[in-house]
């Protein structure tokens, strides 16, 4: 008489094995979620000081020779970005509704941008 199947021992071995390449994989796995989230969020800054630079181009007259800030929302209602969506962060799942801190470099004649996340004086 034969027996066809498995032996408790064999299958014992594979569930072993199993949960082994899991432990290997899972948290290599989890890591490149989180470093594609970290790469979104970049890139909707990116996108958003993009906006602002727009913005700043179209509006030169109004800045002044220090800091100010542009909310997020009037860049979308100015047309600067899409405004049929709220840009959400990816990291949190919660709308950005920060601001671009535009500040003036004198010693290079040109400002710079950086996304915050409070407001302070607004250029508008």
């Amino acid at each position: 008489m034969k027996n066809k199947g498995f032996t408790l021992i064999e299958l014992l071995a594979v569930i072993v094995i199993l949960g082994i390449l899991a432990a290997i994989t899972v948290p290599t796995i989890v890591g490149l979620i989180n470093g594609s989230k970290e790469d979104t969020l970049d890139e909707q800054k990116n996108t958003i000081i993009g906006a602002a630079e727009r913005w700043t181009t179209d509006n030169w007259r109004k800045l002044p020779e220090t800091t100010c800030d542009i909310k997020v929302d009037f860049l979308k209602s100015e047309g600067y970005l899409e405004s049929d969506k709220d840009v959400i962060d990816p990291t949190t799942n919660e709308k950005m509704d920060g601001c671009i801190r535009i500040t003036y470099d004198s010693a290079n004649d040109q400002y710079k941008y950086t996304y915050v996340e409070t407001c302070e004086t607004e250029c508008n």
